[in-house]
C-alpha cells in the first residue's frame, strides 16, 4: 500500500514539474513572438545541401533565407554575370570583337570554349550569348580585351563594380571564373551582383531565348548553336520554373556546382544563389528558397515609416548636412519585405551615417528597417541639394532646357525671345512674369553658389558636363533598344 501511494506521489511530482515547464515554455515563446510582431520570420523546413546559400528580395534587399551567406567561396562561371554587366554598360551590341592569341591561350586545360580561333570576329551580342549560354571562357577573355584593352584592366573594372554594389567579401582575378585562389566571393555578394543584372533589361532579354546561333568562325563556318545552361530557364525539363527570368550555372573541381537565379512572380523579384553545391541539389535548393520567398513573404509600402524631419534635424545637428534647402529622399521607392500577416508597425528603423565607399554620391545616411533581428529593407538616404547640380531643380520645367543649353547670363534673354514669338500681349505678360521669376532664381542660385564656394564658371562647366553625359546615355539607350527590337523583329518568343 505504501509503495502504491509513493508511486502516486512520484507521478504527481513529475506531472507538476511537466506542467510548470510547459507553462514557462509557452509563456516565453508567446512573449518572444509578440516582441517580433506576433509572426515569426519564416524559414525552410528542409535542409539546404549547398555549402553557402542566400535568397534576397531584389527590390528591398531583405535577406529571406541565408546559410553561411558571408563565407568566401569559389564562384566558378557565375562570375560571368559580372562580366556581362560590365560589357553591357560599356558596349553597343553590334560592336565587333576580335579574338586575340592572348584571349585563346589564357585558359586552363579542358576549359569550355566556343571553338573560336585567333582572328575570328564576332559581335558583342554573339559573344554575350556564347558567354551566358555556353559559358565559353575564351569569349570572356575576348570581351575583356575589347572593353578594357587587357584582361587585367577589365578585372579591375569588375572589382570596382563589385565595391560599388556593396560586395565587401569579393575579389575577382579573371572574367571567366576559372580556378584561382584569389578569385572568390560570397553567396550574399553574388546576390547583389544578380540584382544588378536583373535591373538590366538587355541581360534579361538575352536570357529569354533558350537557344541562339552565333556568327561564323573559322572552325564553325555555319555558326554554332548555343543553348541556355540554366535548366530552370528551359521551357521543358525536370527543373523548368516559369518564375525564373535569368541566371547562370557554374562548375569547377574546386567550386563544385554554383548557381545564380533571378525570378519574378506577381510583381515581386527575388535573387537566389547557391555555392559549393552538388548536382542536382543546386536546383532543388534554389527551388526551395524561391518557394519560401514567394509563398511566405510580401512587400508592403514603407513610405510612411521614415521620419524625414527628425532625420534632417539629426543630420544638421551632427554637421553632416547644412541647415535649410535640404531634400532628403530614399534611393528607391520604400518597401519592406515582411512575413505574411506581420504588422508593419513592429518595424524599427536603424540609421547609419558612417557610409562606406560604395554609397551613392549624394548619400548622407543608410537606413535598415528591422523586423526583430531581420532586415526587412535597406536604403540609402540621398540629399540631392547637397550637389550644385541640384540647383537646376529651382528652375521651372519650361526653362530647364535653356539652363542646360546656354550660359546663365543669357537665360532671361532666350526665355523672353521664345515667349515673345507669338507677339501677343498675353505672351508679353508671361515674359515679364518669367523674367521676374528668373531674376529671383538667379539671385537665389548666386547666394547658394557663394555659400558653397562654387563660382558661376564652375557651375556652368558642371551643367555642360551633365548635358553631355545625358546625351551620351540617351544615344546609348536608343542604340541598344533599336538593336533589341531588330533582334526580336519577326521572331516568335520562346517563353511567355
Amino acid at each position: 500500500m505504501r509503495a502504491f501511494f509513493s508511486l502516486k506521489k512520484t507521478t504527481a511530482r513529475i506531472l507538476l514539474a511537466f506542467y510548470i515547464f510547459s507553462a514557462l515554455f509557452f509563456s516565453f515563446s508567446a512573449g518572444s513572438l509578440c516582441s517580433f510582431g506576433a509572426v515569426a520570420w519564416p524559414t525552410l523546413t528542409q535542409s539546404v545541401n549547398a555549402g553557402a546559400a542566400v535568397c534576397i528580395d531584389a527590390d528591398t534587399g531583405a535577406v529571406l533565407y541565408g546559410k553561411n551567406m558571408n563565407e568566401q567561396k569559389f564562384p566558378a562561371s557565375i562570375t560571368k554575370v559580372m562580366t556581362a554587366i560590365i560589357v553591357l554598360e560599356n558596349c553597343d551590341l553590334d560592336e565587333e570583337v576580335v579574338f586575340s592569341e592572348t584571349a585563346l591561350n589564357n585558359l586552363e586545360p579542358g576549359a569550355v570554349t566556343a571553338r573560336t580561333s585567333v582572328g575570328d570576329v564576332l559581335t558583342v551580342r554573339d559573344c554575350l550569348y556564347a558567354l551566358l549560354y555556353r559559358s565559353a571562357n575564351e569569349v570572356a577573355n575576348a570581351l575583356a580585351e575589347h572593353v578594357a584593352g587587357s584582361i587585367p584592366a577589365f578585372v579591375d573594372m569588375m572589382n570596382e563594380k563589385a565595391k560599388e554594389l556593396g560586395c565587401i567579401n569579393t575579389h575577382f582575378e579573371n572574367p571567366s571564373g576559372l580556378n584561382d585562389e584569389n578569385h572568390y566571393t560570397t553567396a550574399y555578394d553574388m546576390a547583389l551582383i544578380g540584382r544588378e543584372a536583373m535591373d538590366n533589361p538587355t541581360f534579361l532579354d538575352i536570357e529569354d531565348d533558350e537557344s541562339y546561333r552565333i556568327g561564323a568562325t573559322a572552325e564553325v563556318p555555319q555558326g554554332m548553336v548555343v543553348t541556355i545552361g540554366h535548366k530552370m530557364l528551359r521551357s521543358t525539363g525536370d527543373y523548368t520554373d516559369s518564375r525564373v527570368v535569368g541566371g547562370k550555372t557554374g562548375y569547377t573541381s574546386l567550386a563544385g556546382n554554383t548557381l545564380i537565379t533571378m525570378a519574378e512572380d506577381n510583381g515581386r523579384r527575388l535573387v537566389a544563389v547557391v555555392l559549393e553545391d552538388r548536382n542536382p541539389y543546386h536546383y532543388t535548393d534554389t527551388e526551395a528558397m524561391l518557394d519560401l520567398g514567394f509563398d511566405s513573404f510580401t512587400n508592403v509600402d514603407a513610405s510612411g515609416l521614415m521620419d524625414t524631419a527628425g532625420l534632417e534635424e539629426r543630420l544638421v545637428t551632427d554637421g553632416i548636412i547644412p541647415e535649410g534647402a535640404n531634400n532628403l529622399k530614399s534611393d528607391r521607392a520604400l518597401y519592406l519585405t515582411l512575413p505574411y500577416g506581420a504588422d508593419a508597425s513592429e518595424v524599427t528603423a536603424d540609421y547609419e551615417y558612417n557610409l562606406s565607399g560604395n554609397a551613392p554620391r549624394d548619400a548622407v545616411a543608410k537606413v535598415d528597417f528591422l523586423y526583430g533581428d531581420h532586415t526587412a529593407g535597406s536604403y540609402f538616404i540621398l540629399n540631392e541639394r547637397e550637389s550644385t547640380l541640384s540647383i537646376l531643380e529651382d528652375v521651372p520645367t519650361g526653362t530647364k532646357v535653356a539652363v542646360l543649353s546656354v550660359s546663365l547670363a543669357t537665360i532671361a534673354g532666350i526665355a523672353a525671345f521664345v515667349l515673345l514669338g507669338g507677339g501677343t500681349a498675353y505672351h508679353a505678360h508671361n515674359v515679364s512674369v518669367e523674367k521676374k521669376q528668373l531674376k529671383k532664381l538667379k539671385e537665389k542660385r548666386r547666394r547658394r553658389l557663394e555659400s558653397m564656394g562654387v563660382s558661376e564658371e564652375e557651375f556652368r562647366r558642371l551643367v555642360e558636363n551633365r548635358k553631355k553625359a545625358q546625351e551620351q546615355n540617351r544615344s546609348q539607350r536608343k542604340a541598344e533598344n533599336l538593336s533589341i527590337r531588330n533582334r526580336y523583329k519577326g521572331r516568335p518568343r520562346n517563353k511567355g
